[in-house]
């Protein structure tokens, strides 16, 4: 109860301390403030951009878990030949795996995704069409912000979803009726008909080119069969990603089906993990089909440097601000202990420790560096939310943008350690006066 009294005392005498030269506990806190305000709006911005960054990479694949099946083909002569192709064709056996192996995930997509040449009148695009189970895939109907046609025609067989810029691009309108051209699993050209019937917002370039189709029509044109497809995608949450892969890889290894490696993968190529997970499954020669399990991680590692570089970067940008301010720090309490002298020694008389005078005027510049850092992060919040509001139509960084709008990210783990630095680094401003203040006795103070 004692450390508890002395404790609440110091504080009380801190704040009112710090009233008592307003302009100049205003000065420091204002440019403790900034450096706040800095830090937090750039960091916030800048993980809200790789935030969407992430999500429209998500939505394009359907997930930021993938697992496709690889599966060679025979000669002639009966050997096992490097031709390859990605399909799935044990759909209920890898879809139980997953379900059964334990993993929480938001939902998960089994696709179908070619590419090829949609054409009309002349004009081509060559795109990738994304075969999907409207009926699973709810959360990508939900996404569709939808500028012409009924949402209810998606279920139609040969029905194609297609973004206003493909539409521009094409001259198409709904109801019209295009052709694609295509690759099938056995290497055969083939070219099917597809009517418009949705078309929608595209709000960035990575999704512009999307184009999605029933998944029994995409395989029927592909020459799979209706229940097959050729890419599991599983949406989970991002920390746990390969967490969640890895636990899905031993999965099926366990049911002694064939599978790649992620964590050899990652000890011979690091930057390109998933492209040495494919390599794994394409130069293995075996009948069976091999499945490959990689997270978003895998196939973009500099996402999450990116993140991490940002925070670091952020976070010297405010060590540097503090180190400038702790020299402010250092000379107001110095001076700040020669105006209170008589004081300190008045407090000494009456029975205060000096261990207890010099926390004090720790206490005050910790106090002061709280309330500047706080209003700094309010500041930042109220900017971002300004900013966050205006809308962007520039096709450039719309990757980077949810609808036409930055949007911000504000990591509790990132701010609470640069509370730390701050907190640290005030201390450390003070501490020479402190001790001084510590050694004061009560006489020569009062002489």
């Amino acid at each position: 109860m004692g450390k508890m009294s002395n404790m609440k005392t110091t504080v009380l005498l801190a704040l009112k301390n710090l009233t008592r030269q307003k302009r100049r506990s205003l000065m420091l806190a204002l440019a403790i403030s900034f450096g706040f305000f800095i830090v937090t709006a750039i960091d916030g911005i800048a993980s809200g951009a790789m935030k969407n960054l992430v999500e429209h990479i998500v939505q394009m694949n359907g997930g930021n878990v993938m697992v496709q099946g690889v599966k060679h083909q025979t000669g002639e002569d009966g050997e096992i030949v490097k031709k390859y192709q990605f399909i799935i064709d044990e759909p209920e056996f890898i879809e139980n795996v997953f379900l059964n192996s334990g993993i929480q995930y938001e939902y998960y997509a089994c696709r179908t995704q070619s590419g090829g040449t949609v054409i009309f009148n002349g004009k081509k695009v060559d795109t990738n069409i994304n075969g999907c189970n409207y009926q699973k895939e709810t959360h990508l109907i939900d996404s569709f912000i939808v500028l012409e046609g009924n949402i209810e025609d998606i279920y139609k067989p040969y029905s194609l979803v297609i973004t206003k810029k493909t539409a521009d691009s094409l001259n198409v309108q709904i109801g019209d009726v295009v052709l694609y051209s295509t690759t099938t699993v056995t290497g055969q050209k083939n070219v099917a008909e597809f009517t418009v019937s949705l078309i929608i917002k595209d709000d960035s370039i990575m999704n512009s080119i999307m184009i999605y189709a029933p998944i029994e029509s995409i395989n029927e044109t592909l020459e799979m069969k209706p229940n097959e497809y050729n890419c599991l995608s599983v949406f989970v949450e991002n920390e746990k990603q390969d967490l969640y892969a890895q636990q899905i890889e031993d999965s099926i290894r366990a049911s002694g089906k064939p599978v790649t490696d992620r964590i050899q993968a990652k000890k011979e190529a690091p930057n390109n993990i998933a492209g040495k997970i494919r390599k794994q499954a394409i130069n293995n020669l075996i009948p069976e089909t091999i499945y490959a399990v990689a997270s978003l991680n895998d196939a973009v590692p500099v996402l999450g440097q990116i993140v991490s570089i940002v925070h670091s970067v952020t976070t010297m940008i405010l060590i540097v601000i503090m180190l400038i301010v702790m020299v402010g720090i250092s000379n107001t309490y110095r001076m700040i202990m020669y105006e209170r002298i008589k004081e300190i020694g008045t407090m000494r008389a009456v029975g205060m420790t000096g261990k207890q005078t010099g926390k004090l005027f720790t206490t005050e510049a910790v106090i002061l560096s709280l309330i500047g850092a706080i209003v700094g992060v309010i500041v930042a919040l109220i900017f971002m939310t300004c900013v966050c509001s205006i809308q962007i139509n520039f096709d450039a960084f719309s990757f980077f943008m949810k609808n036409n709008h930055l949007t911000y990210e504000i990591s509790v783990g990132s701010m609470i350690g640069k509370y730390i630095i701050m907190i640290l680094l005030t201390i450390i401003a003070v501490r020479g006066t402190s001790k001084s203040v510590s050694r004061l006795s009560p006489a020569q103070a009062l002489r």
